[in-house]
């Protein structure tokens, strides 16, 4: 092999690996900056930042991809979650219920989300509940079941994804919600053993 194409591969390879050592380090920093800033809650997490002024270029990054069009966090808060109460990721293949009160906020919203952050197509054209058409029992709380297979009562349908994500938005959130966001009551996400 002549010295000149010895040189172009090596020069090839450098990039390679130089553009795959960047690319990895910038996801790494970005995964890990959004997650150091992240409130925990349960099952929920949240970010204050999101939607301000105050988001450094990672959060911003996260905003841009997951929450597009982010408020600032006077007028929504957003949770979103990725596991069960247990602990374990959330499975499509898998059956939950989600019950709790109705957040302290004006208004609020749960949201089914698959994988690539955007709505899970279904027949039924539902992929949400809120604070005007779920249906509270007698002590004030709501169910509201995620699955697959159709469900009796309040049901967000999980279509063909494998793997999914809960969003809870609380608009114009109450002021134990901005001061508290890590203890306030949110809804538990339990997995429903199938028979």
């Amino acid at each position: 092999m002549k010295k000149p194409v010895k040189i172009l591969i090596a020069v090839l390879i450098a990039l390679v690996l130089g553009t795959a050592i960047g690319v990895g380090s910038v996801i790494l920093s970005y995964n890990s900056a959004v997650a150091t800033q992240n409130i925990k809650n349960g099952s929920w997490q949240t970010n204050l930042g999101t939607g301000t002024e105050k988001a450094n270029p990672y959060l911003r990054a996260a905003t841009a991809v997951h929450y597009l069009l982010a408020l600032n966090q006077s007028e929504t808060i957003y949770y979103s979650a990725n596991t069960d109460d247990s602990g374990n990721l959330l499975n499509a293949n898998n059956d939950y219920r989600m019950e709790g009160k109705a957040p302290d906020a004006r208004w609020w919203s749960i949201t089914v989300y698959g994988a690539d952050d955007f709505l899970i197509p279904n027949a039924l054209n539902r992929y949400s509940y809120n604070a005007n058409n779920v249906s509270l029992d007698s002590n004030g709380k709501f169910s509201i079941y995620v699955s697959k297979q159709q469900q009796a009562g309040a049901w967000l349908p999980l279509g063909d994804q494998k793997r999914f994500v809960l969003a809870l938005r609380l608009y114009n959130p109450g002021q134990s919600v901005r001061t508290n966001p890590a203890t306030i009551e949110l809804p538990h996400i339990i997995k429903v053993m199938k028979k």
